[in-house]
């Protein structure tokens, strides 16, 4: 099967970002979007899922509504039960993304019970956004799709996947591995879309110069170590080289699912 990689640019100052996706190898629609937005800094990865196309419309859904909030800016329109009493005591930027995430959520459910043909769709999300000047990254995320940080030659996972795996994990700690192996690893607790409500978990980084940060759907995570990724991020000349030889060892390992990788550069290392 022939690899089909959409490759998207982006800059702002120093920041470099490019993202790719592929259907993969066993897939016949790729179901997965990513946003990159370098004007206003944020960027995102989203893994959509529901019957017929529907994953298709839930994930474009969210980088679409993502990408409205921010351009949008105070203008745009957020309905007041999107917003809750702890955001006063986040940094404005993490309570931008928060709110953004929130109404991506309201936009695939309310198209979800408005259309038979879209009942149940839902989508994951991970998304970055750097504040003009920041020095800090602030990522929210929903589902199992996952924002790494690669920082001098290591690699650290800054999001925790809401999968039945975590949970149980995190409700019985004295869980073996193989315990855990026995539960179904695809499961996720939490999407987009699925409630009128969604619990977003929101996290505010340091970012130190040549820090990288990569940003994927599950279709690279479970088939890519994360030793694979940093040395893919090391061999390659730019962030576009980067997020594409990621889709091709994803596809080489089997390409089981969509492969979606964002690569961000945000001191243009």
């Amino acid at each position: 099967m022939a690899v089909r990689v959409n490759t998207v640019r982006g800059s702002r100052s120093k920041l470099r970002a490019a993202g790719a996706t592929d259907v993969g190898r066993c897939r016949e629609h790729n179901e997965d979007a990513v946003l990159v937005s370098s004007e206003f800094g944020v960027f995102a990865v989203a893994d959509g899922m529901g019957g017929h196309q529907s994953g298709d419309v839930a994930s474009a859904i969210v980088v679409e509504t993502i990408a409205g909030f921010f351009k949008g800016g105070p203008t745009l329109a957020v309905p007041e039960e999107l917003l809750e009493a702890g955001d006063a005591n986040l940094p404005k930027a993490a309570v931008k993304i928060l709110t953004a995430l929130r109404k991506a959520n309201h936009e695939v459910h309310r198209a979800s019970v408005g259309s038979t043909l879209n009942r149940g769709m839902g989508s994951t999300v991970v998304a970055i956004h750097f504040g003009p000047g920041d020095e800090v990254a602030h990522i929210g995320h929903v589902g199992d799709s996952r924002c790494y940080r690669i920082r001098r030659g290591t690699i650290e996972l800054l999001t925790q996947d809401h999968s039945l795996v975590n949970e149980a994990r995190a409700m019985n700690p004295e869980l073996s591995e193989e315990e855990l192996a026995r539960l179904p690893s695809n499961i996720i607790t939490r999407a987009l879309g699925l409630e009128a409500k969604v619990q977003v978990d929101i996290r505010t980084v340091e970012v130190l110069a040549k820090d990288v940060f990569l940003l994927c759907s599950d279709g690279l995570s479970g088939i890519v170590s994360s030793l694979e990724m940093v040395e893919a991020v090391r061999l390659a000349d730019d962030v576009a080289e980067a997020a594409e030889l990621l889709v091709a060892l994803a596809n080489e390992g089997g390409g089981y699912d969509n492969i979606t990788v964002l690569v961000v550069a945000p001191n243009g290392s």
